[in-house]
């Protein structure tokens, strides 16, 4: 996957930075500095994620929000100027096309999705527009996302966003200059975990971290990277795309229940999402028996008698805790008491301490 060219000033910038950064193929930072001292940053400090490579996409004109009604899980019609939503795109299964923060600001939306697939989003909702007063692009390259989470984020913040941080709820976007350009800032909570998101023009994204780090002041503060963030995530239940999040699994499957409005009547998929026994499945936490270092995904789920019961979708051997965890989708009517279960890796069992 080749760099954007707003996003080049950046990677140069972690690179001069942090000499041991480690980048994979499709140029997701993996550390930064070591899996393990990024963790206590999710843990104990603040710690700071560039979400740049997700999908960010424009949508402008007089049918935007006719068009959103059509496709969105949740209610949409009730945000205003300066405010957001998280949503989903479904397919006429009822299974995920993506997971999304909506945003509304002056004449148009700004999309920001989860999955990394390149442009999928962009492509289902594009798909729609037929004769429409609708401008849709992909806006990748234009912004850049930072997510912020910790122990100390919620400290931090109010210092970085200032006397306008206590007017932060649930709806609104904040517009906080900083420096001589604007960022916009927003709280959420992602599977009960309070985060922090800035949104910033890519041209300002190096000069934004650069003013974080020197505000940083008495905070435990760094940049964290996706082997970090993934051991976070997978101990707190938070479903990630593709693993968790792909068109073969429903909403409610993954606990985001939160994102799709009961009252909304005509959206894409609607009619097998309200329909709960069709859900086959429910996502758990998955305590391994020994500690090993990777897996190849997904891992089938077994019980004693050799039966599929289900899949192991993420995996993270713990960078501090001698265990390794998992997620999972487990068939929603097996129950653990009395069985043993197992995921088969390379004709091998590997046995499960515990689900939840």
């Amino acid at each position: 996957m080749k760099i954007m060219e707003k996003r080049k000033e950046l990677y140069n910038y972690y690179k001069a930075k942090y000499p041991q950064i480690n980048i994979d193929n499709n140029n997701f930072i993996k550390e930064y500095t070591s899996t393990a001292e990024e963790y206590k940053l999710l843990t104990n400090g603040v710690a700071i994620r560039d979400l740049s490579n997700y999908s960010k996409t424009f949508i402008h004109g007089k049918d935007s929000e006719s068009l959103l009604k059509r496709l969105t899980t949740n209610k949409i019609d009730e945000i205003k100027l300066l405010q957001w939503v998280k949503t989903l795109f479904v397919n006429s299964s009822g299974n995920i096309i993506d997971r999304t923060l909506l945003m509304k600001f002056e004449d148009y939306y700004i999309l920001v999705g989860s999955n990394t697939e390149e442009e999928k989003l962009y492509k289902w909702i594009n798909r729609f527009v037929v004769g429409d007063d609708i401008t849709i692009s992909s806006s990748d390259d234009d912004y850049t996302l930072f997510e912020i989470m910790g122990r100390q984020a919620k400290s931090f913040m109010s210092m970085i966003l200032g006397e306008k941080f206590d007017e932060l709820n649930n709806k609104d976007i904040l517009r906080v200059q900083l420096g001589n350009f604007f960022v916009h800032g927003i709280k959420i909570n992602d599977c009960r975990i309070e985060k922090y998101i800035l949104l910033v023009d890519s041209i300002h994204a190096v000069e934004t971290l650069k003013i974080i780090e020197e505000r940083k002041s008495v905070f435990d503060l760094g940049m964290i990277g996706e082997n970090a963030y993934n051991l976070f995530r997978i101990e707190n239940k938070i479903p990630a795309a593709p693993n968790e999040l792909n068109d073969s699994v429903t909403p409610f499957e993954v606990n985001l229940h939160d994102e799709v409005s009961s009252e909304k009547q005509n959206y894409i998929g609607r009619g097998i999402i309200e329909d709960g026994e069709k859900n086959l499945a429910k996502l758990v936490k998955i305590c391994f028996s020994n500690h090993f270092d990777s897996v190849k995904l997904p891992m089938n789920l077994v019980d004693n008698a050799g039966n599929e019961i289900g899949v192991v979708t993420s995996f993270s051997a713990h960078c501090i805790k001698n265990t390794a965890l998992g997620l999972g989708l487990i068939n929603s009517d097996f129950h653990m008491n009395g069985f043993d279960i197992y995921a088969i890796s390379d004709n091998k069992k590997i046995k499960i301490n515990n689900i939840d």
